[in-house]
């Protein structure tokens, strides 16, 4: 959770007052164990970003549709985008998240 509240900061300039966990994945289970877990934050605040030296980051704010049908054409390929943006989907189509 420290993790993910700082890398939102750094790389967006964004806050956000509550945090759910909405999917937990092995990255490449045979190789590593890394374990990743994905959060929809809420309640956001815009305040300053502070990348990495090394880091050249363009933010963009789209509506969840649009990312979604980016999703479905294969414009966005990282796999934790995609299985976050598909588990979205399937909360809100099951009532279950508010958006």
């Amino acid at each position: 959770m420290d993790a993910a509240k700082r890398e939102l900061l750094e790389e967006t300039g964004l806050t956000a007052n509550h945090w759910t966990e909405i999917q937990r994945m092995h990255l490449s289970n045979s190789v590593t164990d890394e374990l990743c877990i994905i959060y929809i934050a809420t309640g956001l605040e815009q305040l300053e970003a502070h990348p990495e030296d090394t880091e050249q980051l363009i933010v963009k704010k789209l509506p969840f549709n649009e990312v979604y049908q980016m999703v479905c054409a294969g414009r966005i390929k990282d796999a934790v985008t995609v299985a976050a943006i598909l588990r979205v989907k399937l909360m809100l189509m099951e009532n279950s998240l508010s958006l």
